[in-house]
């Protein structure tokens, strides 16, 4: 009970002393407690603290480097240098309107060549040029080898925002003689003073004509295409008369990594041809006039695809030849090559055929004493398979091996014409040809200082029409070889050097041939031949060609020139009992203005 009573009063006690513990107006605060004695506390005094704002940036004193200087001991010596010298040019050379170049050399050989052109434009080009040569003397022995020579032309091409038009016309007169006659036989002996009984005249007008477009690269937004016109007129004194078109077009356009093209020609071709014979008095006879007109029309689509290092070309060629009938031919046209080493070696391949135009000028181009009446036919190319390997051994050195094998159809040999000549004209005689051809190109170039190119054929033939083993190609020379030059020093002395070599030919005539230098012979000197069907069948021998030229310039403007054409001195056949003429010593002076 004591115990209930003590809570009630612990109570009553912490109250009292709550009320009486508060802040008197004294400033002293009394407490009491239990216990004998009083307790005093003094106030407090509390110093208020405010927060502020610091910033966070510290202010850094600036430092301050300093080097201690120390020189140390270099030694040099001084080396005299040249001065240097510059040699300034124009970003492009002054170009001279007209060009005259004019000399003379022996067998009274007078030349003249006029060059007369437009300066740099981009909006047109056009030039106008002239040439004659001629030869008023004689080959020894050989009767009348006089010859003249005269050519006139133009050029104009126009330059469009996305086009080009380049239009060329040409004239060009020859005038020379059939003088190959074997005049070691006493038949012959009186042919010697008709300086005009075989004599030969030739008129030729050619016209070309082409519409490019200028997108020359591999643009894939626009299409590429050429546009070409060919047409010539030849006609002679004997009244033959060729006209030759040739009209094409090729385009291009490029999808993602290949290329697609094609080609499309029309080749017509119309000849006249006299009949020719010898009357009582060796004198040409003009018969009657045989007109004949052929076609060819070519059609080749194509790809060409680039894979890295792979480029091929595949596709084919659709042609037919029309005279008095329409005879279709189908060829591929496939190449393939493929570089190695960055181009230093690029072997390639192909397979093609062709119907190849032949027309007489072209016959004329090759031999120029074909007889007028010889017959006109194209050549089948078969097939050509080829390859070979081609690039770079340096920076100067190409180079380039091939091999190919050839069938051909109607493919032209040259042979003795006995009708309206003493074989001293050629007519054409057509066979079946298997053709195998060996070549290699090497090339060196020093700058602009030095180039040298060098290029052989050797040649198989086997016709395969003919089974006898005295039918050869006649005419046709078993290997080509030739060399050409040139040496410019210091822009004053330029040197030019050419040299051609012909291997063995084999030809025949109804005549017994006579021992000369440009035939081979036996043992005993005498000629070395074989009879068949009233034929002497024998070969001419290889001969070599070298050319030498120099030219000074002695300004811009002016510069002379000396040529030594055959320099060997040798009268070689290039054709049976065509001796050509023997050192020729040739010079002149060039004048630009």
């Amino acid at each position: 009970m004591n115990k209930m009573y003590l809570v009630p009063l612990i109570s009553l006690i912490m109250t009292v002393s709550f009320v009486f513990g508060q802040e008197t107006s004294g400033g002293e605060e009394t407490f009491l407690g239990i216990g004998s004695g009083s307790r005093k506390i003094a106030r407090v005094q509390k110093a208020q603290i405010l927060p502020h704002n610091v910033d966070s940036t510290m202010k850094m004193e600036e430092i301050k480097y300093y080097l201690e200087p120390k020189q140390l001991e270099v030694s040099y010596q001084i080396e005299n240098i040249s001065p240097a010298r510059l040699k300034i040019k124009e970003p492009l050379d002054e170009l001279q309107n007209g060009y005259v170049k004019a000399g003379a050399g022996m067998y009274l050989t007078p030349f003249l060549e006029v060059n007369y052109a437009s300066n740099r434009s981009k909006y047109e080009s056009w030039g106008v040029k002239g040439n004659v040569q001629s030869s008023f003397a004689d080959i020894k022995e050989m009767g009348n080898t006089r010859y003249s020579d005269i050519s006139a032309g133009g050029f104009f091409q126009k330059f469009f925002l996305d086009n080009d038009l380049w239009a060329e016309v040409n004239y060009e007169r020859n005038d020379y003689q059939f003088y190959g006659l074997n005049y070691q036989n006493p038949l012959m002996e009186s042919f010697k003073e008709a300086d005009s009984l075989f004599a030969q005249n030739y008129d030729f007008f050619d016209v070309h004509v082409q519409y490019n477009s200028r997108n020359t690269g591999r643009d894939t937004n626009k299409l590429r295409y050429r546009t070409w016109l060919d047409y010539h007129h030849l006609n002679s004194n004997y009244g033959l008369k060729e006209n030759h078109a040739l009209i094409g077009a090729h385009s291009g356009w490029v999808i993602m990594d290949e290329e697609f093209l094609g080609t499309f020609e029309m080749d017509i071709n119309n000849i006249a041809q006299p009949t020719l014979s010898l009357d009582s008095e060796n004198i040409i006879q003009v018969g009657s006039i045989a007109s004949s007109t052929t076609a060819i029309v070519r059609a080749n689509p194509h790809i060409y695809s680039r894979k890295k290092n792979l480029i091929a070309k595949v596709g084919i060629s659709l042609q037919a030849e029309i005279n008095n009938k329409v005879k279709p031919y189908f060829f591929p046209d496939i190449e393939v090559s493929y570089s190695l080493f960055k181009n230093v070696f690029i072997p390639y391949g192909g397979l093609k055929g062709n119907v190849q135009r032949n027309t007489f000028n072209d016959f004329r181009s090759q031999n120029p004493f074909v007889s007028e009446d010889a017959i006109v036919s194209n050549t089948i190319q078969r097939y050509n398979l080829f390859a070979g390997i081609r690039g770079s051994l340096s920076s100067k050195f190409t180079f380039n091996v091939s091999s190919s094998m050839e069938k051909l159809d109607r493919f032209n040999l040259f042979v003795p014409d006995t009708i309206s000549s003493y074989e001293n004209k050629f007519q054409l005689d057509y066979q079946k040809v298997n053709r195998t051809t060996f070549l290699g190109e090497l090339t060196y170039q020093e700058s602009e200082k030095l180039k040298i190119a060098a290029k052989g054929e050797y040649f198989i033939y086997n016709l395969t029409e003919l089974e006898g083993p005295n039918d050869y190609a006649w005419q046709r020379p078993d290997l080509k070889f030739s060399l050409s030059s040139i040496l410019d020093l210091s822009d004053k002395i330029i040197i030019r050097g050419d040299v051609y070599l012909i291997g063995t030919r084999n030809v025949y005539s109804y005549m017994e041939p006579q021992a000369n230098k440009n035939i081979v012979l036996d043992e005993s000197g005498e000629v070395e031949f074989t009879q068949d069907n009233g034929r002497y069948i024998y070969k001419l021998k290889p001969f070599i060609d070298m050319n030498l030229s120099a030219e000074y310039r002695y300004s811009k403007k002016i510069s002379a020139f000396i040529q030594l054409n055959n320099f060997t001195a040798k009268k070689y056949q290039y054709w049976s009992n065509f001796p050509s003429q023997s050192i020729n010593v040739f010079g002149g002076v060039t004048l630009s203005f």
